[in-house]
């Protein structure tokens, strides 16, 4: 485990090798990002690296991999291939040092309405209790008057559901919540495809399974008599 001062002393030699091997100006970000291990660009006539934790104690052959991996690519094709191999190479070799993924806070039990009782009723009585998703109520951003709002989003990756704020209101009925989370929650079971080079999110088959949901047609009509409730949420 590193310290802070430890880390921040590798940091600096890291800083001082890239930029000795690279020969130009280096500005390091040190990370713990789990899917892009390595990045850089050019800037304001520095170059800007951003790397993970894990290559601060790197041997000199990776810290070179590094600096080449930020050079020109014309005529040096066969290096930067080698470069591109042995820091892969590294990142498989130290990837438990790659940390677990930081689950977002969801608060489902909101002030009026309950996501998960609705959650769990509606995976048993439509789903057969297959849907794997967390749930809760998305952050109360404030800001200026709407003229949209997504009242959901289903999170693919994460398995993760986040219902508007907007709708913890008691003038909100339940029937209209839960038709919302229906909505998310169909996300998983039929999932977004790509065709013609498109990715279709609300196929033919996705929206005749929404109009069978037996409230579907209750909640749009509530959603279009209540829209402008809806966009008055502060």
């Amino acid at each position: 485990m590193w310290s802070g001062e430890r880390r921040l002393e590798a940091a600096s030699a890291l800083a001082d090798s890239l930029s000795a091997l690279a020969g130009e100006m280096v500005r390091l970000v040190v990370h713990d990002n789990r899917c892009t291990m390595v990045s850089f660009r050019r800037r304001e006539g520095l170059l800007h690296y951003r790397v993970h934790h894990m290559f601060l104690d790197a041997p000199h052959d990776v810290v070179d991999a590094l600096a080449m991996f930020a050079r020109p690519r014309r005529g040096m094709a066969a290096r930067h291939r080698d470069a591109g191999s042995r820091i892969d190479a590294y990142v498989r070799q130290h990837r438990a040092r790659i940390g677990a993924p930081r689950q977002a806070r969801l608060d489902a039990r909101g002030r009026v309405h309950d996501l998960q009782v609705m959650f769990d009723r509606l995976n048993g009585e439509h789903f057969h209790d297959l849907v794997e998703a967390r749930i809760g109520w998305g952050p109360n951003r404030g800001g200026g008057r709407r003229r949209t709002i997504k009242t959901g989003v289903y999170v693919q990756d994460a398995r993760l559901i986040r219902i508007h704020p907007a709708l913890d209101r008691a003038e909100v009925p339940e029937f209209y919540v839960r038709a919302v989370v229906f909505h998310e929650m169909l996300h998983q079971v039929v999932p977004a495809v790509e065709r013609r080079g498109r990715r279709v999110v609300h196929g033919p088959e996705f929206r005749r399974r929404e109009r069978a949901y037996p409230d579907h047609g209750r909640a749009r009509e509530w959603e279009e008599k209540n829209l402008t409730l809806l966009l008055s949420y502060r």
